[in-house]
């Protein structure tokens, strides 16, 4: 491990063997081995959790703050989920913890100037790029600084943890835009991103009950700083500061408060260390307090483990931190939770939305301020009236009271991590990473004259099921010898029903397995698909996942200053979400020139999902060809029973389509979607030419019966375009010409890429473009069919 000065602490934010490729420094700790893969007829309790998220930690600090024990907190919590590693931009105590913990540590030391900034990003673009990183964690503004661009631009997916508001003028909307997503402690610290969709998880309340008053009592004598037991009895009371030694904490305020008769009866107590960025801070409070002859009532104590625990033995906390340029203002105060948990009353400090929240419940709110400013000194007259406020006996018990209720329901550390956890694996495409399969679900495959077809798609399932599964075979009036083949598998497996069907199509067929499935949860197949090991797990475990819920407009409101709920603006996040469609995946076979070449062309790659650069998230904007939540592919799926009733079931009406259009409809019920990329299926696609054009036309005309305007302007708008870029080809000049020819280099960007990657032989790269018009004109034609018919309302 190369060693790394503890100097000025980067100003960049005040947040409180590598995974990702080869590195220069030598890695602590010993990585997690990938947990085995699911056993293929075990019961679902004695299943085995299904792979870890590999995750890469950048985080930008190595003291023990609040955005470093929340990092902690999450690694001991979730332990059996991620397989983590951890990339720290300056070394210090922070790292002594994770390698007691055995998560391997790298150290990468980084200035916070923009050039170095810059440069470590290049450097952790090379590692991610060389890496198997699932997903990446930016741990507070300086780590997304330097990470979120370089996860970007090598498509490895990455979430930014915001703990505060550090930079929000200048950084938050363009690292927000960046991210794939954003967690925030609160509405407030989400607000600056702009996005509507960040996810809120407060920091969990404290693991431990919080020590008693007499124990506390003794642990400070012990520390070297008592609190004598008699002191109110004596009219004496302590009021308790834990913070690192900055100006924008507020200490001076409070100092300055004990020289005012209000607040004649108190003492204070500090306990934190000194901060590299400001080394003289610890003297100029001392001096302070000597000029306004309170130096007897002040105790400058250094920083002590677990501090937050011992608080009972004082009367009162502050938290009075002020902004400070890009700094200031608490995102979510670890100390003030303490606080809470110990019933001690809050002096908290106006401009911190948080902290408002708790203090207004449980002690008194106050103004913040430099006291060498006017405004300063009317916080200080401030704070001075809340301590006394503060020690009536009566308003000590109210305070309490308060305490015990927001302490009560603030979410604990299993559902904290819980719902990071899950927003990470989301955001990876890996939901359920980790989870052992728990309850017993429902398979549907439909077949209709699958003769031959029956044995790839049935063996892959049977295989995977667990003992209280069952799997739903609909013989859809099947007249070539296939309801013989699905009778043979009913005969020999008992966890197979064979259900006639309807006659009608798919969607009618898929309906009527759903209204017979045993289970909550349907998961889906289709003939002529095998499915990849762990397929059925990868659809089960996301079911078990609690996802964060993205602010409302009354969090949102509450934390720019409107009323606040008892419970604070987080409480819509407290529970989590749970997810009602899986969407998952398919490879496509090849083996000759012209499927390689369709394969190549036509089709989206489960690896450029799990690796989405700039060019494959353009590529799939511009033509449709990508894996995402919110286009369903009946392949590979699972969704709820009641999320299938409340969609009101697969369209009837549609011969083709009816899986998308079911999605959005589940989407528009208020049902939640989440990408699977480990739930693969591999699909036989026909080898001749006719046949591809026929089911692209097919694709097209019932989209454009259903009306889905995604579907029916991506195929009008490619199909148009073969209309018109020849008249501009033949009419426009050079640079029209020119910038046609580039267009069509751009289109076939990805496809050329695929086929450089794969060696592909030249008779295949040949027909790739003829593959890709082939698909766009079809669709077009089928598109504008399905479009007119459903304007003169003809039936199918």
């Amino acid at each position: 491990m190369t060693s790394t000065s503890t100097g000025p602490t980067d100003p960049l934010g005040s947040d409180a063997g590598s995974r990702g490729g080869p590195s220069a420094e030598p890695v602590t700790g010993a990585a997690a081995e990938p947990a085995a893969g699911p056993a293929a007829t075990t019961g679902a309790a004695d299943r085995p959790a299904t792979p870890p998220l590999r995750c890469v930690v950048v985080t930008p600090y190595a003291t023990l703050g609040g955005s470093e024990r929340w990092l902690l907190a999450l690694l001991d919590g979730a332990a059996a989920r991620l397989d983590a590693e951890v990339w720290l931009l300056e070394d210090g105590p922070l790292r002594t913890e994770l390698e007691r913990r055995d998560v391997p540590t790298l150290v990468l030391p980084t200035g916070a100037d923009a050039r170095s900034l810059a440069a470590r990003g290049a450097d952790l673009a090379r590692r991610l790029r060389a890496g198997d990183a699932d997903v990446l964690l930016a741990n507070g503004v300086k780590a997304a600084a330097a990470a979120v661009p370089a996860a970007r631009l090598v498509g490895v997916p990455v979430v930014w943890a915001k703990h505060d508001f550090s930079f929000d003028s200048t950084l938050a909307r363009p690292l927000g835009a960046l991210a794939d997503a954003v967690l925030a402690t609160s509405a407030a610290v989400a607000a600056a991103t702009g996005r509507d969709d960040v996810a809120l998880v407060p920091p969990p309340r404290p693991a431990r009950e919080p020590a008693s008053r007499l124990e506390a009592q003794a642990f400070w004598s012990a520390a070297g700083a008592p609190v004598p037991a008699d002191a109110p009895a004596a009219g004496r009371r302590t009021l308790a500061m834990l913070t690192r030694l900055v100006a924008y904490k507020g200490v001076d305020t409070a100092i300055a408060a004990l020289a005012e008769p209000a607040a004649a009866g108190w003492d204070l107590l500090v306990v934190g260390p000194d901060d590299p960025s400001e080394p003289g801070e610890r003297a100029r409070l001392e001096a302070l307090a000597a000029d306004l002859g309170v130096a007897g009532r002040v105790r400058l104590v250094p920083e002590v483990d677990d501090a937050g625990h011992w608080l009972a033995a004082v009367d009162a906390v502050a938290v009075l931190t002020r902004t400070a340029g890009a700094f200031g203002r608490e995102g979510y105060s670890l100390v003030a939770l303490e606080a809470l948990a110990a019933g001690v009353p809050l002096l908290g400090g106006r401009g911190n939305p948080e902290v408002e929240r708790m203090a207004t419940a449980a002690g008194r709110v106050v103004a913040t301020g430099d006291p060498a400013t006017p405004d300063g000194a009317r916080a200080v007259t401030d704070v001075a009236r809340g301590l006394a406020e503060l020690g009536d006996p009566d308003v000590r018990r109210a305070t309490r009271l308060g305490a015990e209720r927001l302490h009560a329901a603030h979410p604990d550390a299993a559902t904290c991590t819980a719902l990071t956890v899950g927003l990470l694996a989301e955001t990876a495409g890996r939901p359920g990473a980790g989870l052992a399969p728990a309850e017993p679900v429902t398979v549907l495959t439909c077949f209709k004259d699958e003769a031959g077809h029956v044995d790839g798609v049935v063996a892959r399932v049977v295989e995977q099921l667990g003992p209280d599964d069952e799997y739903l075979l609909v013989d859809d009036h099947s007249t070539d010898g296939t309801s013989e083949e699905l009778a043979a598998w009913a005969r020999r497996e008992p966890r197979i029903r064979v259900l006639p069907g309807p006659g009608v199509n798919l969607s009618a067929a898929r309906n009527h397995g759903f209204a017979h499935a045993t289970h909550a949860v349907v998961a889906c197949t289709d003939a002529g698909v095998e499915p990849a090991p762990g397929w059925l797990d990868a659809l089960r475990t996301p079911f078990a996942e609690r996802l964060p819920a993205a602010p409302s407009g009354a969090a949102a409101a509450a934390d720019q200053g409107g009323p606040a709920s008892p419970l604070g603006p987080d409480a819509v996040a407290l529970s989590g979400r749970g997810v009602d469609l899986v969407v998952g995946v398919y490879e496509v076979d090849g083996g000759d020139p012209w499927r390689d070449a369709a394969r190549l062309a036509l089709f989206p790659a489960v690896a450029e999902a799990r690796r989405r650069t700039p060019l494959v998230r353009m590529a799939g904007t511009l033509t449709g060809r990508r894996f995402d939540a919110a286009r369903l592919d009946g392949r590979s799926m699972a969704c709820t029973v009641e999320a299938w009733k409340r969609a009101g079931g697969f369209d009837e009406s549609l011969y083709s389509s009816e899986d998308a259009v079911f999605g959005s409809a589940v989407r528009a019920a208020g049902g939640r979607s989440v990408l699977a990329l480990d739930a693969c299926v591999t699909w036989a696609q026909s080898g001749r030419i006719g046949e591809t054009a026929a089911m692209y036309r097919k694709y097209g005309e019932w989209g454009g019966r259903a009306g889905s305007w995604p579907l029916v302007s991506r195929d009008l708008v490619r199909g148009s375009a073969y209309l018109v870029a020849p008249v501009l080809a033949v009419r426009g000049g050079a640079a029209t010409r020119a910038l046609l020819a580039l267009g069509a280099l751009g289109y076939l960007a990805v496809p050329l890429s695929r086929a450089r990657a794969e060696h592909a032989d030249p008779a295949t790269v040949a027909l790739m473009p003829l593959a890709l018009a082939l698909k766009d004109v079809a669709k077009a034609v089928g598109c504008a069919r399905g479009s007119l018919g459903r304007l003169r309302g003809d039936r199918a």
